[in-house]
C-alpha cells in the first residue's frame, strides 16, 4: 500500500470537513480510521502505536481531528442503546459506529482511568455492547477497568445485551463464559441467571443443565420455582430432555407438589431416567446449592431410578470398572447411610416394602445395619463411599440380575 498517496488523497478529501470530523457529526468518515486505530488493517503494522497508525493515513491536523472525533462519538446523542446493539448483533447486522466508540473509549482510558469510571451508565452500556459486537484484536483496557470499578453497570449491560439477543432468537451469546465457565463470575451469574433462563427459548440441553445447576446456587428457590411454573405452562418449545430438567427443578424445590408430575413424566423410560439421575446427583454433590435434600426426597428418587439400574456384580468392579449410572445410584443409597435423621429407618423400611426395590434388598438391609450401628456404637465410623461400595461387593450384596434393561 502506498501510504504517501493514501495520506495525500485523504487530506485533500477530508481537510475541508475537519469541523464535522472533530464533533463526530460525520460518523461515516470516522469508521475506517477507527478500524485502522484498532489494528484491523493487515497492511498496517499492528505493533505501531495507535496514533502513528492514523498518521500513515492522514496528516497531523486531520489525525488530531479524528482522535477528537472518536472521543466525541461516545457522547453523541444518537449513540445506540445496548438493546439496539444486541438486537442488531442477533440479526448479524453490524453498527459501524461502534468502532469509533471503541477507539474513543481507548483514548479516554489511556488518558485517565478515572474518567472512564465516571462515564454515564448509558454510555458504558453502549460501549460494552460494541465491545461484544464489533470484534477486533485491540486490547480494550477500558473494559478491564470498568469490570473492576463499575461491576454493577457492566453486569446490567451484559444482561440487557444477552436478553435482547435471546429475544431475537440468537444461538450464540458473546462472553457467556462469565456464566458457563467452570468457575463462573458470581456477581454476573447471580444477576443474569434467571433472565437468561426465562428468555433462552431454544437453549441446548447441555447448556440448560448448566444454567439450572447454577440457578440452584445463585438464585432464590422461590423465584426459580415461579420461573419453572411459567416455563412449564408454555412448554411447546421444550424438547423431551429440557422439559425433564424443568420438571425436575420444580420437584427439587417443591417435592410434594411435583413428585406425581415427575413420576408420570419419566415413567420407566431409561432415556429419561438417565439424565434425571445425572442432574440430581450433580446437585447432591454440590456443597452450596440453595436446596436441601431430605431423606424422603432421596428415597422417592431411588424408587424412580434404582429399579432401572439393577445391581450387577460385573458393573460394580469385578472387571475393574464402575459405570457412571450405577455409581450415581449408589451415591443415593450412601446418602441415606450418612443420614443423621432419627426417622431414617422409616424411609428405608418403606423402600423395602416397594416391590420394585426387591433387587436392592441386600443394600437396604445393609443400610439398616449401618444405621443401627451408628445408633448403638459410639465408636462406629461410617466408611468413605468407595470403601462402602467395596464392602458391599465383597459381601455379595450387589449380585443381582445379570442383564440390563434395554433402552426404550
Amino acid at each position: 500500500m502506498d501510504f504517501d498517496l493514501t495520506r495525500f488523497e485523504n487530506d485533500a478529501r477530508l481537510l475541508a470537513e475537519i469541523k464535522s470530523i472533530e464533533t463526530a457529526e460525520n460518523i461515516q468518515v470516522l469508521v475506517p480510521f477507527a478500524k485502522a486505530y484498532l489494528g484491523m488493517f493487515y497492511v498496517i503494522d499492528n505493533e505501531l502505536p495507535e496514533k502513528e497508525k492514523l498518521k500513515l493515513l492522514a496528516n497531523e491536523t486531520l489525525a488530531n481531528a479524528l482522535l477528537k472525533g472518536f472521543v466525541n462519538c461516545i457522547f453523541s446523542p444518537e449513540l445506540p442503546g445496548i438493546e439496539e446493539i444486541g438486537q442488531k448483533k442477533a440479526k448479524q447486522q453490524e453498527i459501524p459506529q461502534g468502532y469509533a466508540v471503541l477507539a474513543g473509549m481507548d483514548l479516554i482510558s489511556k488518558k485517565s482511568s478515572k474518567d472512564i469510571g465516571e462515564l454515564a451508565d448509558n454510555i458504558i452500556e453502549s460501549a460494552i455492547g460494541f465491545y461484544l459486537s464489533n470484534k477486533n484484536s485491540h486490547k480494550n483496557i477500558w473494559f478491564d477497568v470498568l469490570f473492576k470499578t463499575r461491576k454493577e453497570t457492566v453486569t446490567t449491560a451484559l444482561c440487557k445485551y444477552w436478553v435482547e439477543m435471546l429475544k431475537n432468537k440468537s444461538s450464540y451469546l458473546p462472553a457467556i463464559n462469565y456464566i458457563l465457565a467452570e468457575k463462573p463470575d458470581e456477581t454476573i451469574t447471580q444477576y443474569c441467571i434467571l433472565p437468561l433462563l426465562e428468555n433462552w427459548s431454544y437453549c441446548k440441553e447441555k447448556t440448560l443443565f448448566k444454567l439450572l445447576s447454577s440457578a440452584f446456587k445463585y438464585s432464590a428457590p422461590a423465584d426459580l420455582l415461579l420461573l419453572c411454573e411459567k416455563i412449564l405452562q408454555k412448554d411447546e418449545l421444550l424438547t423431551e430432555k429440557t422439559r425433564l430438567y424443568w420438571i425436575a427443578t420444580a420437584y427439587l424445590i417443591s417435592p410434594e407438589k411435583y413428585f406425581a408430575k415427575l413420576s408420570d413424566y419419566v415413567g420407566r423410560v431409561k432415556l429419561k431416567i438417565m439424565p434425571l439421575l445425572d442432574f440430581i446427583t450433580q446437585l447432591m454433590k454440590s456443597d452450596d446449592v440453595n436446596i436441601s435434600f431430605s431423606d424422603k426426597l432421596v428415597a422417592q428418587i431411588l424408587r424412580l431410578i434404582a429399579p432401572i439400574f439393577p445391581p450387577q456384580f460385573h458393573v460394580y468392579g469385578a472387571l475393574g470398572g464402575l459405570d457412571i449410572n450405577s455409581k450415581n445410584v449408589m451415591l443415593m443409597f450412601y446418602f441415606l447411610a450418612c443420614s443423621e435423621d432419627k426417622n431414617i429407618l422409616n424411609e428405608i423400611k418403606l423402600l423395602q416394602k416397594a416391590r420394585t426395590m426387591k433387587i436392592y434388598s441386600s443394600v437396604l438391609d445393609n443400610l439398616i445395619e449401618i444405621q443401627t450401628l451408628k445408633n448403638n456404637d459410639p465408636d462406629f465410623n461410617l466408611p468413605h463411599f468407595d470403601t462402602y461400595l467395596k464392602n458391599l461387593v465383597n459381601n455379595n450384596k450387589l449380585q443381582g440380575r445379570s442383564n440390563k434393561f434395554d433402552l426404550r
